[in-house]
């Protein structure tokens, strides 16, 4: 599977925790028996995993007769992100298939709901709206694909160099303002280009990306423009 972003599935378990305080209704607790009636209403994956996280949620906090408070959950999602979640990716670049397989079943099941929902919201929508650059360059057929270095300098367009200034600025690089301070900046003084089309809506872009330490970094432009559509940053897409 291609790696998935520990911000989808802290998304997924916090859906997770919205329904077991929606189960408790207006006065903020959650008994077993309004759990029980609750997950009635869900199915699948997203039924699991609430009932399973809603069990270690009062597991942790079993007192005779006690109730989950939303103070509860709050703290167990906080646990949950950084325990179950954070702790297996090694790289800090997305979940891969080889670390979600060493998570707890709370864990694989808010990865599991994370994907269901990721694909659910990418029926309708284009590449932009890809969690991930590497899966924006799965929505994508790339037309061209360029590594350009210092020595591309003389080649390369007013356009292009506007973009590729635009996209230090996604990183830490705040201060590139030439093309040779870009060069200069980024890990190994390489740019990769790619133009591709939209396999879904058809529209044009230009992405550029790089390195900056063990991530990827850059940005993702409609063809023709320098405006940044949307940011790469550590992997992730973000909208701007």
């Amino acid at each position: 599977m291609s790696r998935i972003a520990k911000a989808d599935v802290n998304a997924a378990l916090q859906r997770a925790a919205a329904n077991i305080n929606k189960a408790g209704g207006a006065d903020g607790r959650t008994s077993r028996a309004e759990m029980k009636e609750a997950l009635k209403g869900l199915t699948g994956t997203e039924k699991k995993l609430t009932d399973i996280f809603f069990k270690f949620i009062d597991h942790r906090d079993f007192k005779a007769g006690a109730q989950v408070t939303a103070r509860d959950v709050s703290r167990a999602v906080t646990y949950a992100k950084e325990k179950l979640v954070a702790k297996y990716d090694l790289n800090t670049n997305g979940l891969s298939a080889a670390e979600v397989k060493k998570m707890s079943l709370t864990g694989k099941l808010a990865v599991d709901l994370a994907k269901e929902l990721k694909a659910a919201a990418a029926a309708g929508k284009g590449a932009l709206e890809a969690g991930t650059f590497r899966e924006f360059l799965d929505q994508v057929k790339v037309t061209s694909e360029r590594t350009l270095t210092s020595a591309d300098a003389s080649s390369i367009s007013p356009e292009l160099t506007k973009q590729i200034i635009a996209a230090c600025h996604q990183s830490s690089y705040t201060d590139v303002k030439t093309l040779a301070d870009a060069f200069a900046a980024v890990d190994q003084g390489e740019f990769v280009v790619r133009e591709g089309t939209d396999k879904k809506t058809g529209a044009k872009y230009l992405s550029i990306d790089y390195g900056a330490g063990d991530n990827t970094y850059g940005a993702i432009f409609k063809a023709g423009t320098t405006k940044v559509a949307v940011a790469i940053q550590d992997g992730d897409l973000y909208t701007k």
